[in-house]
């Protein structure tokens, strides 16, 4: 089967053949009426799918005469994508996938995560917003700052790019008012209009320096903790030799240590697991 082929065909036949994958790999069995049913194909179609999946992944599976189903055995390894338990969440446990075209339990959703407040602008400032960056115009907006500053109020910006700290997207844009790059929350803009005039998208701006420049933080278990439990934090974050190589831009420097819990550069507050080898 030629994977490179992009015909509808060609798209409707790998579909089958992850979705064999797929549910081998996670829900550990599958039978050729799932994919004939699942796909409104024949049987031997179906007998057909799981020959050429077979032939790509011979060590992936093995047929139970008993249980009359193909089990995924335990060493089993994946050839047309990369399994990631958020998959199987929705797929099998009520996640809402349109691709659970199997069985699922009967005991309802098993599935929750933590329920955030939603926090974003309006559509209108969302699209402006972004026509702003994609063309690189400049953009008036009216914005409401937490900082304690005189940020608060109408000003002009020239938006370069989108970051996501975790909880919320802002735009990072250089502002005419502060004469630099400042990240701006979304859901804080509260009216923007773009600029007509032509001239707003060629002129030049100086580099974002900490949006270009990447940095290394390296981490380790907090060197108080006793030797059990580092060992454990250790485990839990896949360090190699004690480290963790986290590699960001100096931009979202920050935003990336709040969520680890960790201080703020030039903060000296002790995180209760992880330790910032390289804090300056």
């Amino acid at each position: 089967m030629d994977l490179s082929d992009n015909s509808p065909e060609a798209w409707a036949a790998q579909e089958r053949l992850r979705f064999i994958e797929r549910a081998l790999f996670w829900r550990g069995q599958l039978k050729r009426k799932d994919v004939r049913e699942g796909f409104g194909i024949s049987l031997a179609h179906a007998s057909g799918d799981f020959q050429r999946y077979f032939e790509m992944n011979p060590s992936a599976a093995r047929y139970d005469l008993s249980a009359k189903c193909y089990k995924g055995l335990p060493e089993m390894e994946c050839v047309l994508h990369v399994p990631r338990l958020e998959e199987a969440l929705a797929l099998y446990m009520g996640g809402g996938s349109d691709l659970a075209m199997v069985p699922r339990p009967a005991d309802g959703d098993r599935v929750t995560r933590v329920a955030l407040p939603v926090r974003e602008a309006s559509m209108p400032v969302q699209r402006a917003v972004f026509q702003a960056t994609l063309y690189g115009m400049q953009l008036r907006v009216e914005y409401g700052s937490m900082t304690g500053r005189r940020e608060t109020g109408d000003r002009w910006i020239r938006p370069q790019a989108f970051a996501h700290d975790g909880y919320r997207w802002h735009v990072r844009a250089w502002c005419e008012e502060n004469h630099g790059y400042r990240d701006f929350v979304l859901s804080r803009i509260r009216n923007c209009t773009i600029s007509d005039s032509p001239a707003t998208a060629t002129a030049a701006l100086p580099t974002d320096e900490d949006w270009e420049t990447w940095e290394t933080l390296t981490l380790i278990a907090n060197p108080e903790l006793p030797a059990d439990q580092r060992e454990t934090v250790e485990a839990d974050f896949g360090m190699v030799a004690g480290k963790l190589e986290v590699r960001v831009r100096r931009a979202m420097r920050d935003y990336t240590l709040a969520h680890l819990r960790l201080p703020a550069w030039g903060e000296k507050a002790a995180p209760a697991f992880l330790h910032l080898e390289n804090l300056e």
